[in-house]
């Protein structure tokens, strides 16, 4: 089980972080169940208590709010090779404020709480993978909120272009605009005028 792309995937990115015996190996990737997810799938809903964590084989998941309108404000999104969880449910097993949704077909390793805290006790390097894991979300999101602060709206998308290149035409308009804090119609204006200029 443990010799699928999804789980070859998710090897190489441990390894980029943590060295792992081949004994280490297969009891951190046995903890991890393949799953694929249809898109528009949410899988984790403000609420629940999140009880998983998932890592990305393939495919997009976007992280979101719900306001008191019933409209949705993006807060992350989550690509190949990265984490994705309700993080603060997730570690306070409290019920959670966020949503997560896929946004394209998705091939996810699941990780449940239970076999996290087994995994901290059999394979103590567990703990610095997601130190790592938590140290990079923490640096995400900390850029994010600098560029509400300091950056205008086409330096926002602009910002993005530059460091996900390959997610400029695969998330929506409509989601990625909530993302970076500003309307559709002001987001395709924002792009045309980067055509043109281009």
């Amino acid at each position: 089980m443990t010799n699928s792309s999804a789980h070859n995937n998710l090897r190489l990115m441990v390894e980029s972080l943590v060295s792992l015996s081949e004994e280490e190996w297969a009891l951190l990737g046995g903890a991890f169940t393949e799953r694929a997810v249809d898109s528009k799938t949410v899988i984790t809903s403000e609420g629940e208590i999140e009880k998983e964590i998932y890592f990305i084989a393939s495919g997009l998941v976007r992280l979101f709010y719900k306001t008191k309108d019933n409209d949705q404000i993006t807060a992350f999104i989550f690509c190949e090779n990265m984490f994705a969880s309700s993080l603060e449910s997730f570690i306070r097993q409290q019920p959670s404020t966020q949503n997560l949704e896929t946004l394209e077909n998705c091939t996810l390793l699941v990780l449940s709480k239970d076999k996290l805290d087994a995994l901290y006790e059999q394979v103590p390097k567990t703990h610095v993978l997601m130190r790592k894991v938590m140290e990079a979300r923490f640096v995400a999101s900390q850029q994010l909120l600098s560029s509400y602060i300091l950056a205008g709206p086409k330096e926002r998308y602009e910002l993005f272009a530059h460091q996900y290149p390959h997610l400029v035409q695969r998330v929506p308009l409509y989601i990625l605009a909530t993302f970076l804090g500003i309307t559709p119609v002001s987001l395709s204006r924002i792009r045309r005028r980067i055509a043109q200029s281009g």
